[in-house]
């Protein structure tokens, strides 16, 4: 483990922290998909324990409407943070990641939301479950998901985001 700024990170990050970039995570697929595995479960508990005991209990919604609200609810609490909180979800922000476009700069909000759709469909059972793992594995081995293509977007480490580059027409 490697400590930076009172955070522990695996041996694995250590390298990026020292050398300054994030080159050396391009070879590490696995450690970038793990990571958003542990993103997307974080907020998933964030989201599915409190509101779903609040819909059941608390407003008394029969269970068969909460599973469709607390999938409307997860596609919505998405796209949200995705478009105000600079790229990242709560489960994101403690990974360190972001959500960005194809070319690297923030996400339009029509495609983050096709995005997150897919992904609260993943939730559906039998069927939902089957593409997710397909997800999940095109994630360890190519690196994106079935919900990346549909949005158009990717997910990096915030260190491996470039600034977008000034147009020259702008400088005038």
């Amino acid at each position: 483990m490697y400590k930076r700024v009172g955070v522990w990170y695996p041996k694995a990050v250590k390298n990026v922290f020292v050398e300054g970039g994030g080159e050396e995570m391009a070879g590490k697929k696995w450690l970038s998909a793990v990571m958003r595995l542990l993103c997307g479960l974080i907020d998933y508990l964030i989201l599915m324990f409190p509101v779903q005991l609040v819909m059941l209990f608390g407003m008394q919604i029969p269970v068969t409407s909460v599973d469709f609200l607390f999938r409307l609810l997860f596609a919505v609490y998405g796209v949200l943070m995705v478009e105000y909180n600079h790229g990242a979800t709560l489960g994101k922000m403690l990974g360190r990641m972001v959500v960005v476009d194809k070319a690297g700069g923030p996400a339009p909000i029509l495609y983050v939301g096709l995005r997150e759709l897919v992904k609260s469909m993943y939730l559906i059972p039998v069927i939902g479950w089957a593409f997710g793992l397909v997800s999940a594995v095109m994630m360890f081995w190519r690196g994106t998901t079935l919900h990346d293509m549909v949005g158009n977007t990717r997910v990096l480490f915030r260190w491996q985001v470039q600034p977008p580059e000034k147009d020259p027409e702008e400088k005038r």
